[in-house]
Formats: C-alpha cells, structure tokens, sequence
C-alpha cells in the first residue's frame, strides 16, 4: 500500500456487504479516514468494528439512502468527526429480481428508490461539502447489466436502475468539473459475492456464467476496491465522467 489517500476522508455507501468492506479496508490501508453507511437493519456496526477495531479511522452511520434528511444528518456527522470529505463512494444498491411482466410496481419503486433516488442524493448532499473545499472524487457503482441485459435474465428493473446510475456520471461530471469536483462510476461485471451466488443456484448455472468471462473467474470484491481506489487517487486527477468496466471481458465475450 501507498498510503496515497493519506488524510483523506471518504464515506462509503453499501458499507456492509461484501463489496462495500473491501473499498472500506483498502482506502483505510491507504491512508483515508473512513465513515461506513448502511441500513440501520444491515450489521454495519459489526463490519466497522471488523476494519477498525479501535474505531479511531473508521465509524458506523445506520442510514437509510432513500430518505434525504438522514442522507444530510449522515453528511453532517462525518464533516463533525473528521472535519472534511473528500471522497464518496456510492455502493448502496438493491437487486430487484423477477419477471418482467410479472413485476409489482411497490418491487420497481423500492429498487429505483434505493438505486437511484439514494445514489443522487448522496452525491447531491456530498457535493455540496466537496464545493466549498472546491476538490473532491464521487465514485458510483454502476453494473455491466447497465450496458447488457444479456448477463442474467429477469433483472429488468435492476439494470434499468444501474443504467440511470451510469447516466448521472457524465451529467454531475460537467456540472461539478468547475469545482473541482470529479465523478466517475466503476461497472462490475460477475463479482463472487454472496448475492452473485444466489443468482447462480448450482454447479450447471456456475459453469455457464464462467463461460461467457473472458477471463473465466469472477471478480473478487477487492478487484472493485481496487478500480475505486484508482479513481479517487491523484493518477485519475485528469479523469472525470467515465465508467470503468470490470467485468473480466464480459462485455467483449
């Protein structure tokens, strides 16, 4: 480790989950300081604890993405505890699986509440702060389903979600680049995960997944860690607006 994000202060959305620990442990080894965010329900206490025992680099905030005045007091309590914010890393998301026709629209409103609406306004309320510091990095977890709906079948309302996502890059990319302020969005492909294996119930449906890799393995959660790392380090400085695709060649299989 580099030590490179050294006196940063980065949040973290989607702390809890698999994905959202690794960006958390590899921003911390690299120097940042780090508040973790999750639904009060998630066990984001016990994954802080986990990265940072003596919790002097890293603190919990139960918070629900969707609603906007627990977004701003979320904001507010890192600014109070480490007095800045640099980074935001937008992981929070919910998967949303079914038929299209026969979806409920109360499955498509909670999936593009949480994907969506949660994902704006974080970097709507994070953004605000990075203006007044006239630097920062928004880092959006988008999906290679933003780009294909090839890769499994009945997540219509997911990757309709991860593609709205994916659009707000270069739209709050131009807006915010006055300040200063950059935004990207990294796109992971099949990442070994407890929910990726959900959608992969046997052996049969593994191996054909595998297949359709390039690179024939899935990602691990610190390959994305990694990938957001990069982006919110000073070698992406000329960077802002683009999507990184980490999807081990999927999209050109």
């Amino acid at each position: 480790m580099t030590n490179a994000l050294q006196s940063q202060v980065a949040l973290v959305t989607g702390a809890a989950g698999g994905i959202g620990r690794a960006i958390c442990k590899r921003f911390l080894a690299e120097g940042a300081r780090v508040a973790l965010l999750d639904v009060p329900s998630s066990p984001i206490v016990a994954a802080t604890e986990e990265i940072d025992p003596t919790t002097e680099l890293a603190f919990a905030i139960p918070t629900d993405v969707r609603v906007e005045e627990e977004v701003r007091q979320a904001v507010a309590a890192v600014k109070n505890r480490f007095g800045a914010l640099d980074i935001l890393v937008n992981n929070a998301a919910i998967p949303g699986m079914g038929a299209f026709l026969q979806t409920e629209m109360d499955d498509f409103d909670r999936v593009m509440d949480v994907n969506v609406r949660g994902s704006f306004l974080m970097a709507q309320a994070c953004a605000a702060e990075m203006i007044k510091q006239r630097h920062g990095s928004i880092v959006q977890l988008t999906s290679s389903f933003a780009y294909s709906a090839g890769a499994l079948r009945h997540f219509s309302v997911y990757n309709m979600s991860k593609a709205a996502v994916r659009q707000m890059v270069p739209s709050l990319a131009g807006e915010l680049a006055p300040y200063n302020v950059r935004v990207n969005a990294v796109a992971p492909g099949t990442i070994d995960t407890l929910f990726a294996r959900q959608c992969m119930p046997n052996e049969k449906s593994v191996a054909k997944t595998l297949q359709r890799i390039p690179l024939r393995r899935f990602g691990k959660p610190n390959d994305i860690a990694g990938v957001c790392f990069f982006l919110c380090s000073e070698d992406a400085r000329y960077i802002t607006g683009q999507t990184l695709v980490a999807d081990g060649g999927f999209l050109i299989g």
